[in-house]
């Protein structure tokens, strides 16, 4: 094996003028990441025979990971995931002012039709509360996923992740200086197990 494998890294470390207590260490890493989470495993020279039966081993243990991990995510949905406040694609939380002149929560969500028109809908945080608005957007973002692309993540998974950055973002208030509106509903409630319209 001349060329190096994908997802396979040489490790080559030896005393130095800097680091002479430093242990020898020659061998073979896999590194493989999904999901945010990283696997890692280490084949020294020394325990599997030498570099080249090393290199095999790691290849092969490469190999059986790769079966049993998801697909990489696709790099668009990587990149709009990193551009997310909230975690979700999708869902986002903003102040808007109605015309009253006072900015009032909302949470908001929007998806493609599978014609390519984008849609969007948006829930009251002073209407449902916090907890209860984002749940209803979870659901409702869910569902059109469902019917226009089958690209689905589970409802519950969805509210974990964003919950806790979209009440940061809440208690941030419109101007960003912690002074949102103190209701007293809107970190209370649990979520309901079913969707409802704004």
């Amino acid at each position: 094996m001349t060329d190096k494998p994908k997802n396979v890294f040489r490790i080559d470390i030896e005393p130095s003028d800097e680091h002479p207590d430093r242990h020898p260490t020659h061998g073979w890493q896999v590194r493989i990441k999904r999901q945010k989470k990283q696997h890692t495993k280490y084949f020294s020279d020394k325990r599997f025979g030498g570099r080249e039966d090393a290199l095999a081993k790691a290849v092969e243990y490469r190999d059986e990971l790769l079966e049993t991990l998801p697909d990489p995510m696709d790099p668009v949905r990587r990149s709009a995931e990193a551009r997310s406040k909230t975690g979700v694609i999708g869902l986002n939380f903003c102040w808007k002012d109605d015309g009253s002149g006072t900015p009032k929560p909302y949470v908001q969500l929007s998806w493609l039709e599978g014609d390519g028109t984008r849609r969007s809908a948006a829930y009251s945080v002073r209407k449902w509360n916090l907890r209860r608005a984002v749940w209803k957007a979870c659901v409702r973002l869910h569902q059109a996923r469902e019917e226009h692309n089958g690209e689905v993540d589970e409802v519950n998974e969805m509210f974990q992740t964003a919950y806790p950055n979209i009440k940061d973002q809440y208690d941030e208030g419109p101007e960003g200086d912690g002074n949102s509106e103190k209701d007293v509903t809107a970190t209370t409630g649990e979520p309901e197990l079913a969707a409802a319209d704004a």
